[in-house]
């Protein structure tokens, strides 16, 4: 309206069409048909000007006329819940619903093309999203990325997949990222407190999907919250919570960090090779700091965490909660117990052979107790069936004979280095596999 206000003025002035084009970078065609709306009224540019916006409009932009609606688009709109209805079943698909409700409702209806392009817009038209407002230091969410990183073995060159964990603070968007071997409930946990940790601080509110780890059962109007969970936000005293079962838009903000993250972390390590985990999170904590860094929102997520919702956050206990498995059994002749999916055997001084023994285990350390007590801490190993043994809860006689062999070997090694490096080599190889 301000263009054909200006336009009007221009042709009261006198001006030619050349320079009015010139002058409000339009057409020639536009002016013309301001011109012509103008004559057709019978009034002079001045009374023109003088009419209120919603009066010009109506003067120089007539009613089109109008168009004679499609009965079929009519039968369409009547049906169109059912068809949304039926796009929703667990199989389904467009041509489906097309030829198997639609034309048996419509024979005379619209074709498969049509029918899909009236279908997305009123998806698109119905498509409501509500904008959820979080309270500063309030909720933290919780999700696990769809891609995998990747592992090496170091002798063999295969490829270990690796789960990633991502939780984010929806106030300031700040993300937390870290790879894991298993989505197994013990490292969700320890992933859970690293990012308590990383933040410095514990929300009031943890908020999942209905991964098994997090609850057991989700209904519409209840759950049933997994063991774990319970124990992890009680010794926290973190409220938790589940999104509504398939509904990712309830934790948004931590679908949108797990994206962004794909952009800034993952293009950045996809072509390097990691052998230990410790190196892929540490590469990972490395990026994260300084994606967090970035400006964001005229300052950056750091600093917009550390203002608004650090001081609404309690702060960290003075130990974090650990997650243990637990077993109890009774320790046979060999002096070990096993431990793990991994099945890998710790031992135990074997002044216990024959009682029950304790064992309690999380993602660093294996705890063994006998008689009431704390006997010994081993660091937790993952090589699959290996065995490691602390040599005081060896028996005298299994001792002497490790000294015997060690003797051997050493006496072995000495003998190959006179003959040569390359045989002393060999011997080494051939004791490491004995």
């Amino acid at each position: 309206m301000l263009r054909q206000r200006e336009i009007l003025s221009l042709l009261s002035q006198g001006r030619s069409q050349t320079s009015i084009c010139s002058i409000v970078h339009c057409s020639k065609r536009s002016v013309s048909e301001v011109s012509k709306a103008a004559r057709d009224t019978g009034k002079s540019y001045g009374e023109l000007l003088a009419l209120s916006d919603s009066e010009l409009l109506t003067i120089l932009s007539p009613q089109d006329q109008v168009l004679v609606e499609d009965p079929r688009k009519a039968e369409l709109e009547r049906l169109m819940p059912e068809v949304i209805k039926r796009l929703k079943g667990k199989h389904a698909t467009m041509q489906f619903v097309h030829e198997t409700f639609y034309k048996n409702q419509c024979p005379d209806g619209y074709g498969y093309t049509q029918f899909k392009l009236h279908v997305s817009k009123y998806r698109e038209s119905h498509d409501y999203s509500y904008h959820n407002d979080y309270e500063p230091g309030e909720q933290m969410q919780i999700d696990f990325a769809g891609d995998a990183l990747y592992l090496t073995d170091r002798n063999t060159g295969k490829s270990q997949k690796l789960v990633v964990l991502v939780c984010v603070m929806p106030y300031s968007n700040l993300p937390f990222m870290m790879a894991m071997p298993k989505a197994t409930t013990e490292w969700f946990f320890h992933g859970l407190n690293k990012a308590l940790e990383f933040m410095g601080a514990l929300p009031k509110e943890a908020k999942s999907d209905n991964m098994k780890q997090w609850v057991t059962k989700s209904e519409r109007y209840s759950l049933t919250l997994s063991d774990g969970t319970v124990e992890w936000a009680t010794y926290y005293s973190i409220e938790p919570t589940a999104c509504r079962v398939r509904q990712p838009r309830d934790k948004g903000p931590v679908e949108s960090a797990v994206n962004h993250l794909y952009h800034y972390i993952y293009a950045r390590i996809e072509n390097d090779v990691f052998y230990e985990l410790a190196d892929v999170n540490g590469r990972i904590w490395e990026l994260l700091d300084e994606y967090c860094s970035l400006p964001y929102k005229g300052s950056s997520r750091w600093e917009i965490f550390e203002k608004y919702e650090l001081p609404n956050m309690r702060p960290l206990p003075q130990q974090m909660y650990r997650f243990r498995m637990r077993k109890e059994v009774k320790l046979g002749a060999s002096y070990h117990v096993c431990v793990g999916s991994e099945r890998h055997f710790y031992s135990v001084p074997c002044k216990y052979v024959g009682q029950m023994v304790k064992v309690m285990w999380d993602v660093t350390s294996v705890e063994i107790y006998a008689e009431g007590k704390l006997v010994w801490t081993h660091d937790r190993k993952y090589d699959p069936y290996g065995y490691t043994t602390e040599k005081s809860h060896m028996p005298e006689a299994h001792l002497a004979y490790e000294h015997n062999r060690s003797q051997n070997a050493a006496m072995l090694i000495d003998r190959a280095q006179r003959v040569g490096p390359f045989t002393k080599w060999a011997v080494e190889n051939i004791l490491q596999r004995t």
